[in-house]
């Protein structure tokens, strides 16, 4: 516990893989880790949207979304990117974020993108929210954490964001889970 008043260390914030990172996002190109490890994220500092923008272009088989909200474009365009290179992307996302607030038409015009780009987008009403901020890469790694993926998650709100690589327990458990949401969906063109 740190006593009111008292000076904190400066936050280090630099990860072990960040010049991977930067490298990955200049590029477009990453290689995921063969071994089991965990990378982790905080933003605004480290900019946490790198690790999950990382993620996606690591992927080559499939990428599963589960999202609270699906606003930032980068974000956007690399899963609508890896849809036409032939991964198989879904994403289930909340339908009362996406959909039902959507007052200005902005979140459904990036969804309805990615649909044209060929990536399964439904949306889930059930719960009185889906909260979920996952994305399982190739059935092998689990992003996850608080970051939505949104401008603000990625530059205005303190989130973190963790990949767990090859943790194969860990997708089963969070491709389980995202199957059961994909259950509940309704496709995005039903979904108006």
């Amino acid at each position: 516990m740190v006593a009111a008043g008292a000076a904190l260390p400066p936050a280090v914030h630099a990860s072990p893989w960040s010049a991977q990172l930067e490298a990955a996002v200049t590029t477009h190109m990453a290689v995921a880790p063969t071994e089991r490890v965990n990378w982790y994220a905080f933003s605004p500092e480290d900019n946490g949207m790198d690790l999950v923008m990382y993620g996606v272009n690591s992927a080559r088989k499939s990428i599963h979304v589960l999202a609270y909200v699906m606003t930032y474009r980068p974000l956007i365009e690399a899963l609508a990117s890896k849809a036409r290179a032939g991964v198989q992307v879904a994403i289930a996302v909340d339908y009362g974020e996406s959909i039902a607030n959507d007052r200005g038409g902005y979140i459904h015009r990036g969804l309805d993108y990615l649909a044209r780009a060929g990536v399964y987008v439904c949306t889930v009403d059930r719960f009185k929210l889906m909260h979920d901020k996952t994305i399982i890469l190739d059935g092998r790694s689990v992003q996850t954490g608080s970051i939505n993926y949104s401008a603000a998650g990625a530059r205005a709100n303190s989130e973190n964001a963790v990949i767990e690589w090859n943790d194969l327990q860990s997708a089963e458990a969070f491709e389980r889970h995202f199957q059961s949401r994909l259950g509940q969906c309704r496709p995005l063109a039903q979904s108006q």
